[in-house]
Formats: C-alpha cells, structure tokens, sequence
C-alpha cells in the first residue's frame, strides 16, 4: 500500500459542503457590501439638506489655540455624563428623520481655563435664555463663570465655550446643552437603517 493521505467519502462531502458554503458566504457577503456601498454612495449625492449649526469660527492660518488641535485639552477632568437621545422614527413635515436630546456633564478642573471644549457634530443647538448654546452651573457650592461666547469649531468637530473668568483648579462644574440633529441614512454618526420583509418596509 502505498503512502499518502486519505479521507473517507463521508468526510470529503461534509468537506465539499463546507467549501462550498465558504465560497457562497463571500460571494454574498461581497453582494450586500456593494449594494450598501452603492446606497451610501446615491444618499451622499441626494442629500441636499444640512442642518444648520452654531456659527463656524474659522481661522484663515494653522494655529495653536486648542481648539484646533484634535485631542482635547488636558484642563478639565470629567466625572460623570449623562445623556438623553429621543429618535424620531416617522419622518417629520419636511420629511427628515431627526433626534433631539440633552447632555450633561460633571467635571473637575485640574488646571486654570476660562475654555470649555467638547466633541460636537452636526447638531442644532437650543439656546439658553442668555442666548449661548451652553449652561454651566457650579457644584458643591461653587459659583460658575459665565459664558461669554460659544461656538462650533467644524474642522476638528469641537463645540467651545469660551468664559468670562478662569474655571477654578479643584473645583468642580455642571455643563448642560439641548440640541436636535439629523438621524443619518449612511453608517457614521447615530443613523437609521430600513430593510423590507415581505413587501413591508
């Protein structure tokens, strides 16, 4: 009997079968990824509106001021978020599919600042009856700055808050924001997808 390696008949079927199933799992999968490509592709062209936002500050030079680096300052430590997202899910009378929501957050200041920098992105800011997109209010006792202007930085995507006076070292703030943005068709961001089942989208 001569050298080699053997399988039984059995094993070489359940072998075919899996190679098989293999090779159509990646067909379809390859599938489903260039329809979804295709799709994000014509909701990019079709997509027309934009939300409109707090007003850009832009700047005509590289600078170093931190909001135009894309790490946050080290200033401000923060304790505790609390986030609230509403999404509607029946589009509204301009046929958009929108969110609204709040946010919160605790922070410590761990060294003087009179700027507040968070992550923001296409959304709609409520404003505060002071006319800023911003309410910040000290914890424990503390009394808080107040704020002089705010402002959507969009080339790092940073929402600043500039103060009238320094944020005190050891003390501890609440800052809270309404906002309303636009539930996204394609995978960035918080978005929405469909699918239909038995003609039922």
């Amino acid at each position: 009997m001569g050298k080699g390696f053997y399988i039984s008949k059995p094993l070489g079927f359940v072998l075919f079968g899996l190679g098989v199933g293999a090779v159509l799992t990646i067909f379809a999968l390859s599938v489903v990824y260039a329809q979804e490509k295709r799709k994000n592709e014509v909701n990019a062209i079709d997509d027309t509106r934009t939300l409109t936002t707090a007003a850009p500050h832009s700047t005509s030079a590289p600078s170093d001021e931190p909001w135009d680096k894309y790490r946050l300052p080290d200033t401000l430590l923060p304790e505790y978020y609390n986030v609230t997202l509403w999404p509607r899910l029946v589009p509204d009378e301009q046929g958009m599919y929108i969110f609204t929501g709040n946010s919160g957050v605790a922070f410590k200041c761990v060294k003087e600042t009179d700027l507040i920098i968070i992550h923001s992105n296409e959304l709609n800011y409520t404003l505060t009856s002071e006319m800023h997109h911003a309410k910040l209010t000290g914890l424990g006792g503390t009394s808080a700055p107040v704020v002089l202007k705010t402002w959507l930085q969009t080339q790092t995507q940073f929402m600043v808050i500039q103060l009238k006076e320094n944020l005190q070292v050891g003390k501890s703030y609440f800052l809270y924001m309404e906002f309303r943005g636009e539930l996204s068709d394609g995978l960035g961001g918080f978005y929405r997808s469909e699918y239909t089942e038995k003609g039922v989208k």
